[in-house]
């Protein structure tokens, strides 16, 4: 027995990972510290995990201080504690477990780096995915002898498996063993005379005959064996070969359904899963196949989650980097895009590559995922005629192409016909297109072809527009006369504005803003918005001209203003508006309050614009009259305050429109939970706006902020999750400080569970998206309360640097960050 050994895999497991690289060391050796307020330097720890030669042993010291950071009193006592359980282990262990536990270590071990070798990324950087190791968890512990993971390729699938394997204590302590096995070693069995469970058995080095009673046997077992046949799809048998082989997991499913201890899972493609199961003998053995739980990415299991986006960013792109990239400021198409983990593959390796500009812009993942996969992969002319042909038939007719039609231009279902069958089915296999059977009276039944992302599909279908019709008003004719009544319509046209956009047509873009308003204003401005942040000088160009348009001037100013770009975009637009115009005034307001909640105090030299104007509902909109009541009861006296605040209620009841009161609630929410001034305006959002996805949304995180700041009743893992699902449905332009809320409410849910890690992290994000979004007013406050909070929890050095910034920010405005009007976070 190695007890060093086992020592050094006790500190892994508190640590929280291998120690792999010199830099961990010095972590570790302040982890060490912080627990055991002992000191290891981080030399001796090198020498210990082998990063520096030495032919000396660890002294005791050194073994006493490691074994208490586990939880040990010492050395002596966790060596005790080792030979006890080696002792344990081995009594009344069955000899059929034990020749399970040894023989799968080297398949195992295989098959692991197997899976580490392929990972787009270097595997240590990537997520643990929490909920799906959870479902395996499950899985284990339930009725259920077989689950299906089914998702397209680059999903992940493979990756979490690992995760699960390599961390899960179960897997550990030797309770459950898992026998990863690739699916392409199935090929052996179907060309092989023997059954599949005494192939699948020998897998092991096991050979069922040979253990009488083998039922009884599986019954004896101390813990669970679950093989996992990962990646089906890689299977390349075709016709008799094939069916025997499906065949033969299924009768694998149903026979462990008969035994005890014994588990099958697959992982597999969507268009792998559906031949498969069309061969079920027993569906109510498996786990995770009803239809319905299938996503729009013909997945089973969901896409990355906000949080584990964060942590591969974290993990990669932020990186020894002082300013992070967060998730929640990139564009809502991208966040949604990179969600697949493939594509956010391609983001990250790009992202040193590429301008943060260029890679805001989802049509430039979307066209690197298709080079990479079409132009870039086997057989990329074949490839490209299938798309170019399913995306033509989109184009006339708008709708997917029936594979007898596919048949009849190119010999996909013809395996000698050169390389159209093997383009085919690689494309279908890595979910780039699907099938689908569907019946009618004059057809029968026949198979649909189409592309399975809907934003490949509307890239494909803008690029074949501009190249048939150029840049110019026919183009958007066309536009509206083939797709107008078609669900991709909006997103068609903000596709080719970006397109035009990135290629600079000027005059075109100006066309288009004319000829698509008004039907489709709010979609054109929220593209346009992301647009002008990628480049300014287009936006400087083409600024002047759109706010000649007052129907668009009233979009970008009232409507849908960019909230988000407090400090740029959205103040570049109100210096642009000009006398002559009907909102100049508005614009003025508009702009002092950015310069309040930017902390810009000596910036506000318009006070006489608005100071001794009261706000009337008829006269200016709920959204910059939400905004004036802001700085009359921030720049006024306490008596005076209280009077304004009560006409801001009064103002409140008095419109009638579920927008207007919206746009009003939107100006008053980055003040009313930071200022107690404006705490009685905290009514106004009592009220449930059910008009839109946006208000459901921004209601539902602002009641889950006030329950938890009231009750401190910490969020379950599905209402955390259900926060982070809300953020997607805010409006782009206008969602960060909801988020702020968001990612406050979390991390004072993690603080009540004593979960200081995540807490900090949730604080964290919604500090850096304050200072993204401009909000220097907000970040004052939310740093102050992080510094306190951490001083008083003894992380003094960091607490004092929060505080000293806050401070700094506060001296540089003349706000006094200690005033008796904010919030402290007691």
């Amino acid at each position: 027995m190695d007890l060093h050994k086992q020592l050094i895999e006790a500190v892994e497991k508190r640590f929280g990972k291998k120690i792999s690289y010199q830099r961990d060391c010095k972590t570790l050796s302040e982890k060490v510290f912080e627990h055991t307020h002992e000191y290891i330097s981080p030399a001796t720890l090198r020498r210990l995990f082998g990063f520096l030669k030495t032919n000396s042993k660890p002294t005791r010291v050194t073994l006493d201080i490691l074994a208490r950071y586990c939880g040990y009193s010492h050395w002596q006592d966790f060596v005790e504690n080792q030979i006890k359980a080696s002792v344990t282990s081995k009594t009344n262990i069955p000899e059929l477990w034990s020749l399970i536990t040894t023989n799968t270590l080297e398949v195992n071990h295989h098959s692991i780096r197997s899976i580490q070798i392929k990972s787009g990324i270097p595997f240590e950087k990537t997520v643990r995915r929490t909920y799906l190791e959870s479902l395996l968890n499950h899985f284990v512990s339930s009725n259920y002898t077989a689950l299906a993971i089914v998702a397209p390729g680059g999903y992940g699938k493979s990756t979490f498996i690992a995760h699960w394997y390599l961390n899960n204590p179960k897997v550990k302590k030797q309770q459950i063993i898992p026998i990863i096995i690739s699916a392409s070693k199935l090929e052996n069995y179907a060309f092989s005379e023997l059954n599949i469970d005494e192939w699948l058995w020998g897998q092991i080095g096991i050979n069922p005959f040979s253990i009488p009673n083998l039922k009884d046997e599986l019954k004896k077992l101390p813990g669970s064996v679950v093989f996992i046949i990962d990646a089906l799809d890689e299977v390349t048998l075709t016709g008799t070969k094939l069916e025997r082989t499906l065949k033969g997991i299924h009768e694998l499913a149903k026979e462990f359904s008969e035994s005890a201890n014994t588990k099958l899972i697959i992982t597999s493609r969507y268009a792998t899963w559906k031949s498969l199961q069309g061969y079920l003998i027993n569906p109510e053995v498996w786990l995770n196949i009803d239809q319905s739980n299938f996503n729009s990415d013909n997945a089973n299991i969901p896409p990355l989650s906000y949080d584990e986006m964060q942590t591969v960013l974290d993990n990669t792109v932020n990186e020894g980097k002082k300013e992070r990239l967060l998730i929640f400021e990139l564009p809502p198409l991208l966040r949604q895009t990179i969600s697949y983990p493939f594509y956010l593959q391609l983001f990250i390796n790009s992202y040193g590559k590429a301008t943060y500009q260029t890679l805001s812009d989802p049509l430039n993942i979307l066209n690197e995922f298709i080079k990479q996969k079409v132009f870039d992969s086997i057989y990329p002319e074949e490839k490209a005629d299938i798309l170019n042909a399913i995306a033509k038939e989109w184009l006339e007719n708008s709708g997917a192409i029936t594979k007898q039609q596919l048949k009849k231009l190119y010999p996909i279902n013809l395996k000698t016909a050169g390389n159209y069958f093997d383009a085919y089915h690689d494309l279908l296999s890595f979910g780039i297109i699907s099938e689908e059977k569907v019946y009618s009276d004059s057809l029968g039944y026949s198979t649909l072809v189409s592309i399975s992302n809907n934003n490949i599909l509307t890239s494909l279908i803008a690029q074949k527009l501009i190249k048939e019709y150029g840049f110019n008003e026919k183009l958007i004719n066309a536009t509206k006369n083939l797709f107008s009544l078609n669900e991709i319509y909006p997103k068609l046209i903000g596709y080719i504005f970006s397109i035009s956009f990135n290629e600079r047509k000027v005059a075109f873009l100006k066309d288009l803003f004319q000829l698509f308003l008004p039907d489709y204003i709010t979609e054109l401005t929220n593209t346009l918005t992301l647009c002008l942040k990628r480049d300014e000088s287009l936006f400087k160009d083409l600024l002047p001209h759109l706010l000649k348009n007052r129907e668009l001037e009233r979009e970008l100013l009232l409507i849908s203003p960019d909230l988000n770009g407090t400090s740029s975009t959205y103040r570049k637009i109100l210096e642009q508006v000009q006398p002559s115009s009907p909102y100049y005034k508005d614009s003025k307001i508009a702009m002092d309050y950015c310069n309040l909640i930017g902390l810009e105090i000596s910036q506000i030299n318009n006070s006489n614009e608005w100071i001794n104007n009261f706000i009337l509902t008829e006269q200016s909109s709920a959204r910059i009259a939400g905004m004036w009541f802001c700085l009359n009861i921030f720049f006024s006296s306490s008596s005076k305050s209280e009077l304004m605040v009560k006409k801001a209620l009064e103002f409140y009841k008095s419109i009638n429109s579920a927008n207007a009161k919206l746009e009003f609630r939107e100006s008053v929410l980055p003040l009313v939970f930071i200022d107690k001034r404006f705490f009685p305006l905290q009514d106004i959002f009592i009220e449930p706006l059910n008009h839109s996805a946006h208000q459901k949304a921004l209601d539902s995180i602002i009641y889950e902020f006030t329950d938890i700041t009231k009750n401190r009743t910490p969020f379950t893992p599905e209402k955390h999750h259900q926060l982070m699902q809300n953020y997607s449905q805010l409006n782009p332009s206008r969602n960060h400080f909801a988020i702020v809320l968001g990612e406050l409410a979390r991390s004072i849910s993690y603080f009540y569970e004593s979960n200081l890690n995540d807490a900090h992290t949730c604080i964290r994000n919604s500090i850096e998206l304050c200072g993204i979004s401009g909000y220097r007013l907000q970040e004052m406050v939310l740093m102050n309360i992080l510094g306190q909070t951490l001083i008083r929890l003894g992380e003094t050095n960091y607490g004092k640097s929060f505080v000293s910034y806050a401070e700094t920010l506060s001296e540089k405005s003349g706000v006094k960050v200690y005033s008796e009007h904010f919030v402290c976070g007691s």
